[in-house]
């Protein structure tokens, strides 16, 4: 059975699923799946419209228990993905987790204000998003894949 999805609507949210995994210290991305709404369809007429700008993130987190959650990003606005390269870890130390006004930031990196993040864009992941919701999945631990494509 899968988990119900929680909503993030205020700081206290934020400080309920930062506290339950441990800040997201010693976490990582394993994996995204961005979904625009735009498509070709099979007679070849195009749907050019952005109108889902979904944004679904899992991250691992070296924990027994709560070591797996799953974020959803809803009406996105920003999504600036840096993977790591081969000469450096990718391990989180924390996460900027904002509510401004209509808008909700995550980023990578804790330590940020939010008008430093487009100026950090050549290092940083981050997104800015309309809402934002998160579901506990812990029987996804390890490398297997989850945003596999299903027939």
């Amino acid at each position: 059975m899968e988990q119900q999805w929680n909503s993030i609507n205020n700081e206290k949210d934020i400080e309920y699923v930062s506290i339950l995994f441990g800040y997201f210290y010693d976490a990582c991305i394993k994996e995204v799946k961005y979904i625009s709404g735009s498509y070709v369809g099979d007679d070849s007429r195009m749907k050019p419209i952005d109108d889902i700008r979904q944004v679904y993130m899992i991250i691992q987190k070296q924990n027994k228990e709560h070591s797996v959650i799953e974020f959803l990003f809803d009406g996105v606005e920003r999504f600036n993905l840096v993977p790591a390269n081969e000469e450096y870890d990718s391990i989180i130390s924390g996460l900027l987790l904002k509510i401004i006004g209509k808008q909700i930031y995550f980023a990578n990196s804790p330590d940020l204000k939010i008008d430093e993040l487009d100026k950090n864009s050549n290092w940083l992941t981050w997104i800015k998003a309309k809402s934002l919701k998160w579901r506990e999945i812990n029987k996804y631990i390890g490398d297997s894949l989850v945003y596999v494509y299903r027939d």
